[in-house]
């Protein structure tokens, strides 16, 4: 297998077409069916099934494109990560957040900064769900994530946990139920959750679960937090949030937290890449930025 093969492959899946990729690649559609076909040829399969319709990637088309695309990525880090190293530092850093992690304090402050110290480096934030980062990540769309939530160890990742950050309970100012001190009273109350509901590693079951409860009935599920916090305020569903929401002006100004005297679970906040070693230099500064100013601002309980 060949690189320009490779790039062929994943050109071709990408548009659906021959004719389409040989335009994006700049190359003439004979070249690039000849390298289709020679990359057939070495792997001994079938890549494409050709139709009226355009081409579509075989099981084994399908397989080998991932390793394309992640192969296609590793040479442009590594072509950006020299250029760093040489005083350059133009190259794109792709970083993932979860809706949680979004908020926190210190991951704005830090891309401030590093867009401050690299002005000529091309910062992306994408904010997706943690299964959805992990997905991306794998595919090599981005160089690490910030994650909130609690990851096996089995999952072939490199992951370093950061900090913890504790759960609180929130509802809209003057909610009905912010008196109450146990859990077991909030079982009948309306919930609104960020993360999926049958997710057993969420805050909303270890709560539950981990003292002793069934899960509430009435949960919405809302991957939007902006929606999810207007909805507690136009409402009286209850929310779970972190700490960080008692640093937020609006959030104290709009919503009361509930102290119950069951133990609310922690929050993992956690940098996870796919080998932080092989991250560029522009974008290992930022994985360690981040993994620094996190620890500051939440240091473990002794």
């Amino acid at each position: 297998m060949k690189l320009h093969q490779l790039r062929a492959l994943a050109a071709v899946a990408e548009t659906g077409s021959i004719q389409e990729a040989s335009r994006v690649l700049h190359v003439t559609q004979p070249a690039l069916s000849k390298a289709i076909k020679e990359l057939e040829a070495s792997v001994g399969a079938t890549l494409f099934v050709r139709s009226s319709k355009g081409v579509q990637l075989t099981p084994t088309g399908q397989r080998l494109v991932t390793h394309a695309r992640l192969i296609g990525e590793n040479v442009r880090r590594a072509r950006q990560d020299i250029e760093d190293m040489q005083g350059v530092v133009a190259s794109d850093i792709v970083v993932g957040v979860t809706p949680v992690t979004a908020l926190l304090r210190s991951v704005g402050a830090c891309l401030t900064a590093f867009r401050r110290d690299h002005p000529h480096a091309r910062l992306r934030v994408l904010e997706m769900r943690p299964a959805q980062l992990l997905e991306q990540l794998r595919e090599g769309t981005l160089d690490f994530t910030l994650t909130s939530q609690s990851l096996p160890v089995d999952r072939g990742l490199d992951c370093t946990e950061a900090c913890r950050v504790p759960t609180l309970i929130g509802g809209r100012k003057g909610h009905a139920l912010r008196a109450v001190r146990s859990l077991r009273d909030l079982l009948d109350a309306d919930w609104m959750v960020l993360d999926p509901l049958g997710d057993p590693h969420s805050p909303l079951h270890r709560l539950f679960t981990e003292n002793g409860l069934p899960l509430p009935e009435r949960v919405v599920e809302c991957n939007s937090m902006t929606l999810a916090l207007e909805m507690s305020r136009l409402d009286d569903t209850l929310l779970l949030l972190s700490e960080e929401s008692r640093r937020s002006r609006f959030l104290v100004e709009t919503m009361d937290f509930l102290d119950v005297v069951e133990p609310m679970p922690d929050r993992t906040i956690s940098l996870v890449a796919r080998d932080r070693h092989t991250l560029t230099f522009a974008a290992s500064r930022l994985h360690d930025a981040l993994l620094t100013a996190l620890r500051a601002d939440f240091p473990p309980s002794s």
